[in-house]
């Protein structure tokens, strides 16, 4: 694996560890994985994110729509998200 992608992926490991620490919003979350997608421009990448961000995108619609927090199970289906990601990035990583 290149140095270019091994970044991105640490990227990624902080965003989660933001988000999950509340320091990163759930709209920010999705919009800094959408810009690391773009740059890495990679299409198993695109490919393995897309279903992903597309999940997380579609809470995000609701919450911000109804304004209000996420609830129990739009944070269990968040988090189930983000463990996707994690084991697609933790793929990458051991390759």
């Amino acid at each position: 694996m290149d140095e270019f992608l091994k970044r991105q992926i640490t990227v990624l490991r902080k965003l989660i560890e933001d988000y999950r620490q509340k320091s990163l919003a759930l709209n920010a979350l999705i919009q800094r994985i959408e810009g690391v997608n773009t740059v890495v421009a990679n299409e198993r990448w695109s490919n393995a994110i897309f279903p992903i961000v597309l999940s997380l995108e579609q809470v995000n619609a609701i919450v911000l729509e109804e304004k209000r927090e996420l609830s129990v199970a739009e944070t269990t289906e968040v988090e189930g998200s983000l463990l996707a990601l994690e084991a697609f990035i933790n793929d990458l990583d051991t390759e």
